[in-house]
């Protein structure tokens, strides 16, 4: 048993990633592979095969004698995105992106019928797309055409409660969507899908007993991956998006937030997006400050708080706002800000988006102790440091890849017998902490009330941007 492996999939908005673990949670390998969308005027789409020929490549790169020991496949992606395929298993089209705006005039109306801003959001595009198809598709995420064109069968892998898709049967019939798109059976995380189709085993050189686990959505895969399955902790996945989701005891209700049942009874995930948060930091670095990138920058080589002070929201923003016409702000420029400076800035913008959403958590009652973070910021220093000293809370990493170790987990539950929580509990573990400095949360929180009031006073502007 101790020789197996299990490889972990994760289709992320910028790259698709590959990596071995065996069942004790040791990486023994990783690959990566950009696979960006295709962006104009609003629109992001992408064909599903590129998807599909980073997975066939990244399987090539891996030697002969670990692929003999692979036993299990498990897959997350990013979402809510939209790939269609007909009754044959045949895409229908190009896959429809998360940043994507199509359906943005029929929000106000999705949202007035009680439907949550992420479902309306996807069931917006929905709309829009029902007047372009003649024949019935089914709903898929790009996880589940991954599964499919692995085990052949056509599945909704995600959790069974409600907030872990993106669609729901009773939405598609309440808004007339039903005669043209399906939902496929649901299968949940870590239970089995089926074997390998035999010649895809062939054409990746795999054995031909490999099973197909059903993974889950990111941002679910990386609360298993950091073991964020109680109450009080909160998991920030941080990468060209950002998600922070909260394990919580009550029932927490607040405007911009995202409340539903969580996958382990009786608890609940309370959940803020960002629209851009490492997507901000790359277009600083790349188009604005001209510089490498953070990771070049070490904890003493610069001064914080940078007194600048930025709005991260380049392509609108989600939590807390919910607001599609909110763009980025640079406020505080002065003649002794260079480069180094504007980088910072923008982690600390970044840093700041998160207290907004974790404090409007406890404003609501939520209880929020601890943050773990991961995605491509948690191994950074300087960008946890700087959480830590905004939030003035303790940040802990465990790894920064979480959504792939969450399907690693999910896969061993499988092929052991263990829940997957058990499982969590044993392999996860923190590597590091990062404690807030005083004198900087105490300086940060001054500017952290500039942040919030530059939003509050620029609303109208920032709508008549929009119109």
């Amino acid at each position: 048993m101790s020789s197996e492996l299990v490889m972990a999939v994760d289709i992320g908005t910028t790259n698709v990633k590959l990596t071995l673990f065996d069942l004790e949670g040791r990486k023994f390998f990783h690959f990566e592979r950009k696979c960006t969308e295709d962006v104009s005027g609003g629109r992001h789409e992408i064909d599903p095969k590129k998807w599909w020929t980073a997975f066939v490549r990244g399987v090539h790169s891996v030697d002969e004698k670990l692929k003999t020991r692979v036993r299990a496949i498990c897959a997350s992606s990013q979402g809510p995105t939209i790939v269609l395929v007909d009754e044959r298993g045949q895409l229908v089209r190009r896959a429809i992106g998360w940043l994507d705006d199509r359906g943005k005039p029929h929000m106000a109306f999705l949202k007035s019928q009680g439907l949550d801003e992420q479902t309306a959001s996807a069931t917006a595009k929905l709309i829009e797309l029902r007047k372009e198809l003649e024949g019935k598709a089914y709903l898929l995420q790009p996880s589940d055409f991954l599964i499919f064109k692995l085990a052949g069968r056509v599945v909704n892998a995600t959790f069974r409660q409600y907030g872990y898709s993106p669609w729901y049967s009773e939405v598609l019939e309440r808004f007339d969507l039903s005669q043209t798109f399906m939902i496929p059976e649901l299968i949940e995380p870590s239970n089995v899908v089926g074997r390998i189709q035999q010649d895809v085993a062939r054409r990746l050189g795999l054995t031909t007993d490999v099973i197909v686990v059903a993974g889950a959505p990111d941002f679910a895969a990386a609360l298993v991956g950091t073991n964020t399955l109680k109450p009080g902790i909160a998991c920030d996945r941080a990468g060209t998006s950002e998600g922070i989701t909260l394990c919580s005891e009550l029932e927490i209700r607040a405007s911009g937030l995202i409340t539903t049942p969580f996958f382990i009874e009786p608890f609940w995930k309370v959940s803020g997006l960002l629209t851009t948060s490492g997507k901000a930091i790359e277009w600083m670095t790349n188009r604005v400050a001209r510089f490498r990138n953070l990771r070049d920058l070490s904890l003493s080589e610069i001064r914080r708080p940078t007194g600048v002070i930025f709005l991260p929201h380049l392509a609108g923003e989600r939590s807390p706002y919910w607001n599609p016409n909110l763009r980025g702000v640079l406020f505080g420029l002065g003649l002794d800000v260079n480069a180094k400076t504007l980088i910072v800035s923008a982690a600390e913008g970044v840093a700041f988006a998160v207290k907004h959403i974790v404090e409007t958590m406890r404003q609501a009652g939520a209880k929020v102790e601890t943050v773990r973070t991961t995605g491509g910021q948690a191994s950074n220093d300087l960008w946890n440091q700087i959480k830590a000293d905004v939030l003035g809370m303790n940040v802990e990493v465990t790894r920064p890849d979480a959504e792939l170790f969450g399907c690693a987990i999910l896969a061993i539950s499988c092929l052991t017998g263990e829940s997957f929580v058990e499982v969590a509990e044993r392999l996860v573990k923190v590597k590091k902490h990062f404690k807030p400095d005083p004198e900087k949360h105490t300086a940060y929180e001054k500017l952290y009330k500039i942040y919030l009031e530059l939003h509050e006073r620029n609303l109208d502007l920032f709508d008549g941007l929009g119109s």
